[in-house]
């Protein structure tokens, strides 16, 4: 396929995908999906960083579903044990028959080929349980293990929502600023379109530097919408996260502003991580559970003992039976399975192997994760104190110009750039503040105390 045979392609996909809403749905991440509880109210609700944190820890669509793939593999836990519990049943058995003789090979003289019809009244309570069955234990261990990665799991999601919905908080922070700011340069485009207006008409500019304004007011004016709409599609995804009601109006009550992260050096991050993660705590259970369900495979080769027993009355009515009962113990010993035993074995040593290697690859990758998260706080640090100076200086650009304009020294062509320097300057100030808390919270998931940290430390209100 030629590239741009491909691309058509690719664009073909993208198109068909943004097309089909139940694609759009599927291709949602569970994590921006939640679960109401109650309808909207009539009232907007104050919405904090935190509040939005713990709405989602208890409404996010991807906890719920880790916490129900727990409770599956609980349940695969308590299954597994059963297999080294006595099993106790009873039966109650009310038998009418007619018997042939001549089938059973009794053909004496004079004895009927059949008897009966009789009764036959049998009730029994019977036991059965594993003395010994090493695989049984085996997998009961295994599963012991993959209950314990499942509630690590369950933790490791918890960290996960509450970051990606305080990023869509932050990001819904942003937004909103941005809106703060277009309004404001909106205001100052108005402004200046009245002032270019009243020096042409004291004849100190030509009727080009009020079209510049104007088209400068317009420029403003989109940028505002554009803002806006950002803003309010923002806003449904972070209220869908969180398990909002449909329609539920809502006020952020925290605005965007630069806090340091607290100081903190390599190796204390790096060993607060190993003692915090939860995905390395799941895949240690994980690499514990092949172990042992390897070892149960090696053990179908091991004899099992079994026993059963059984005590009950029998007769020909109940007021007429006799007390019976048996005990039975059987040795089971493996020969030959046609070399299936060898076969899982094998099976379970691969996934062994893969789970080592899954975990030697997470326990290094933490160094690397934190480092990159702590650069990632060094340079940001550095960007909004660079944006913040912009930002000033921008200001005082645009005053200048201002005057000088009012002056009749400057054309509005150097009030337009200057306009200009005050929007970008206003919109690097933003994106390096939203990094910065970008980044801190990518430092406190590396660390895996997302819900310890991350409030705090990005100056959400406690």
């Amino acid at each position: 396929m030629t590239p741009r045979r491909f691309r058509a392609a690719g664009s073909l996909l993208a198109f068909l995908f943004a097309a089909t809403p139940a694609v759009a749905q599927m291709a949602l991440p569970a994590t921006q999906r939640g679960v109401p509880v109650g309808p909207a109210s009539a009232d907007p609700i104050a919405l904090s960083l935190a509040d939005a944190v713990a709405r989602g820890l208890e409404r996010n669509l991807a906890i719920i579903l880790e916490q129900q793939h727990l409770a599956s593999t609980e349940s695969a836990n308590r299954e597994a044990m059963s297999a080294l519990l006595p099993h106790l049943s009873g039966s109650v058995r009310q038998v009418r028959q007619v018997v042939s003789t001549a089938a059973f090979g009794f053909d004496f003289p004079g004895l009927p080929s059949l008897v009966g019809p009789f009764d036959l009244f049998d009730a029994r309570l019977g036991v059965s349980t594993a003395l010994f069955d090493a695989r049984a234990i085996g997998g009961l261990k295994g599963s012991r293990a993959l209950t314990r990665a499942g509630r690590a799991d369950v933790r490791e999601m918890r960290e996960a929502v509450a970051l990606a919905v305080g990023v869509l908080y932050l990001q819904t922070e942003a937004d909103e600023a941005r809106v703060a700011s277009a309004r404001a340069q909106v205001d100052t485009a108005d402004a200046l379109v009245r002032l270019a207006d009243d020096q042409r008409t004291a004849g100190l500019v030509a009727g080009v530097d009020v079209l510049r304004q104007q088209v400068q007011l317009q420029s403003a004016r989109a940028r505002l919408i554009d803002a806006e709409n950002v803003r309010d599609k923002r806003k449904i995804t972070l209220a869908r996260a969180i398990g909002l009601p449909a329609g539920q109006a809502f006020t952020l009550t925290d605005t965007p502003h630069f806090v340091p992260t607290p100081p903190l050096t390599t190796d204390e991050a790096v060993n607060e991580a190993l003692a915090n993660r939860r995905d390395l705590a799941a895949a240690q259970a994980r690499l514990e559970a092949a172990r042992a369900l390897r070892g149960a495979e090696r053990a179908g080769t091991l004899p099992s003992v079994h026993v059963d027993a059984d005590v009950g009355g029998i007769g020909r009515s109940t007021s007429a039976i006799d007390r019976t009962w048996s005990v039975t113990a059987s040795l089971h010993v493996p020969i030959f399975e046609g070399g299936a035993t060898q076969a899982r074995t094998a099976r379970a040593t691969a996934d062994l192997r893969a789970r080592e290697a899954e975990l030697a690859d997470l326990t290094n990758g933490v160094r690397y994760e934190v480092e990159a998260a702590l650069l990632d706080i060094k340079a940001t640090d550095a960007s909004v104190a660079v944006a913040d100076a912009a930002r000033a200086l921008s200001q005082q650009e645009l005053e200048q110009a201002r005057d000088r304009f009012r002056a009749g020294v400057a054309s509005s062509l150097e009030l337009v750039q200057a306009q200009e320097s005050v929007a970008a300057s206003a919109e690097q100030y933003i994106t390096s503040v939203y990094a910065h808390a970008a980044a801190t919270g990518a430092l406190v998931r590396a660390l895996g105390q997302v819900e310890t940290y991350f409030v705090a430390w990005v100056g959400g209100q406690q």
